[in-house]
């Protein structure tokens, strides 16, 4: 049985691989958005314009691409924890059952990278054929990148940015507080569709495909073990859903957990196995074998 000490270290190395990538993207979307908007606003044709598709594919396979693929390999240290929380020893088997479920978190994550690559390579395209300036292709193709998070020179709009960044990062952080400084960063930047940028998706993705590997790695590694017992743990903040603040530290057999699943409803829930989707997007509780 894992021990509360084991269950905190094994959350800690959750928190370093999903915070790892999350500062990284951070800083990638910011060198990506420069850097593109830099080769748009040095072209002179439309014609130079329509031929930047290859260097930028070459940016997002340097910059995002390349880091998806080694972050991913940090899951490793996510298996080996759980394989010494229930007490045994990294198999064939599970080495195995690891590289599937990398393998298929790339390929996941890496449909949004190229979906965002499409849709900077897109917005060069629509622009160039319409007669766009080139600084307002280059504002579009930011915005498509870093969605508000853009680099700009307003020093109130940066100042919103750094302020929504912080509540977001706060140990206590307060819900009201973050809707606030979102929406007036929003109305600074009308219409742009946040939700979709390249930043937000692929982060948004990695924290999905760390919490499903975990949670299926611990899963088999249950089985493995006989074990049929699970703990629902985690922290409790301000954003936690009401399936997680009823449940977290309740232990259940799996027929129990799913159950209860089945059975109750709440904003943000997944479809699909609970044991795999727990709270639901962005959640970072998961389940222990305790017997």
């Amino acid at each position: 049985m894992a021990t509360q000490e084991q269950i905190q270290k094994h959350s800690e190395i959750i928190d370093e691989v999903l915070d790892g990538f999350d500062d990284y993207m951070d800083s990638a979307s910011k060198v990506l958005e420069n850097r593109i908007a830099q080769r748009i606003l040095e072209t002179k044709t439309k014609d130079e314009l329509l031929g930047l598709r290859v260097v930028i594919n070459d940016d997002f396979e340097e910059l995002i691409s390349l880091k998806v693929r080694e972050y991913i390999k940090e899951f490793d240290k996510i298996a080996v924890d759980t394989t010494k929380m229930v007490g045994d020893e990294i198999t064939p088997l599970d080495n195995r059952v690891a590289s599937e479920l990398k393998a298929q978190a790339y390929q996941s994550i890496d449909e949004s990278v190229k979906t965002g690559r499409e849709n900077v390579n897109s917005e060069i395209v629509i622009g160039a054929i319409a007669g766009m300036t080139v600084q307002a292709i280059a504002q579009n193709s930011r915005h498509a990148i870093s969605g508000l998070f853009i680099q700009v020179d307003d020093v109130e709009t940066t100042l919103l940015q750094k302020k929504l960044t912080r509540l977001r990062k706060a140990t206590n952080r307060k819900e009201d507080d973050i809707a606030k400084a979102y929406t007036a960063l929003k109305k600074k930047f009308a219409g742009v569709n946040v939700g979709s940028s390249l930043q937000n998706t692929v982060k948004a993705g990695m924290h999905d495909k760390v919490m499903e590997f975990d949670a299926v790695f611990i899963k088999h590694r249950a089985e493995q073990a006989g074990l049929t017992k699970f703990k629902y743990t985690g922290s409790i903040v301000s954003e936690s859903r009401d399936f997680c603040i009823r449940n977290v530290g309740r232990t259940f057999t799996k027929a129990e957990a799913q159950s209860l699943w089945s059975r109750q409803s709440w904003k943000g829930k997944r479809s699909g196995d609970p044991f795999v989707v727990r709270g639901g997007h962005n959640c970072r509780h998961f389940w222990v074998p305790v017997d």
